[in-house]
């Protein structure tokens, strides 16, 4: 058996009692040691606990060497086989490709492993963020296809959720303008299949599949919301189209209203669709609009805002451009 990179920390992940916030201290721990995942499960007892000493402790009791490096690892191994043999490729948080920007965002939230199929490059591309509701009129899902479009015709990798409505839209939006496009999965990598309309695209080379979450576990609103953030993350700026409210009349919560809720505190530009344009304004568009997001009406007010004052890091013009975003001319094509 070879110890590679991918393969201990997929170990790890597997690993009973170590969540999110142990990884996090274990990858912190070993950059601090200028040691990687391969080199910690090199190390003997002694030195294992020189090294954890002062971090195993409380709700990090996980982390001790009979836990970590004499984990029986037959069955771990033999499901990292399988997901290798389907064509997928585990990015730890120590690989290089991990996205930069998930790091500087999530923090010690950011997921520990990211299990990732297509092109792996897109994972530090410089992306925009559409979401919106599974159920939208024809309308929105042009709307939404013309935005992604003009994202894509001008260098942006378009990043959405891969559900049905708004979500597809937006790939199919970007794959239609020889673009490119990630898919942020809301379960695991069993439960992918590749939709009918993407498999006329060379998607391959243009498209990159990414899930936070364990092989096995299915779709779940929990999950849906988790993976807002790293949809969030993995973009400069984040779109909404068509959102709900925050929480309707029967107490569900919007997973677009949280997206757009998430980039506000992310401190990640958003834009939220003019309501004026849809005949029955979204109440989450205004409300996200009114907590600080950006107005626009089209593909094209969103580059000029991002040119123009986000990538220049211009408070006072972007400030200024929301202002006068009510001037823009709707233009769908």
């Amino acid at each position: 058996m070879i110890l590679t990179s991918d393969y201990l920390w997929y170990k790890l992940f597997n690993t009973k009692g170590l969540g999110i916030k142990s990884l996090h201290k274990i990858y912190d721990v070993l950059t601090q040691q200028n040691m990687s995942v391969v080199d910690l499960f090199k190390l003997d007892s002694e030195r294992f606990h020189s090294i954890f000493s002062s971090h195993n402790k409380g709700k990090y009791s996980s982390i001790n060497f009979d836990n970590i490096i004499s984990n029986d690892e037959s069955k771990i191994y033999f499901n990292y086989q399988k997901i290798k043999e389907d064509g997928f490729k585990i990015i730890s948080l120590e690989h290089e490709e991990y996205p930069k920007n998930v790091k500087d965002k999530m923090q010690d939230d950011a997921p520990p492993i990211l299990f990732c199929k297509g092109y792996i490059p897109l994972l530090n591309t410089l992306g925009v963020s559409i979401v919106g509701s599974r159920d939208v009129d024809e309308f929105a899902v042009l709307l939404t296809k013309s935005i992604a479009g003009s994202l894509a015709l001008k260098g942006y990798n378009v990043t959405s959720g891969y559900a049905k409505g708004v979500d597809t839209s937006a790939h199919l939006g970007a794959l239609e303008n020889d673009g490119t496009t990630t898919a942020i999965l809301s379960y695991g990598i069993n439960y992918l299949s590749i939709r009918k309309d993407f498999r006329q695209f060379d998607w391959e080379k243009n498209t990159l599949f990414v899930t936070q979450f364990q092989p096995y576990e299915k779709f779940s609103g929990r999950n849906a919301m988790a993976r807002n953030k790293l949809v969030c993350s993995m973009s400069k700026a984040v779109v909404v189209i068509a959102s709900g409210p925050e929480i309707d009349s029967s107490g569900k919560m919007s997973g677009t209203y949280d997206a757009g809720k998430t980039a506000l505190l992310m401190n990640i530009p958003l834009f939220v669709l003019s309501p004026t344009l849809f005949e029955k304004a979204p109440q989450g568009n205004i409300d996200l609009i009114n907590k600080g997001g950006i107005e626009i009406k089209n593909g094209n007010d969103i580059i000029s805002n991002y040119e123009n004052n986000i990538a220049n890091h211009s408070n006072t013009q972007l400030a200024d451009s929301k202002n006068n975003s009510s001037s823009s001319q709707f233009n769908l094509f």
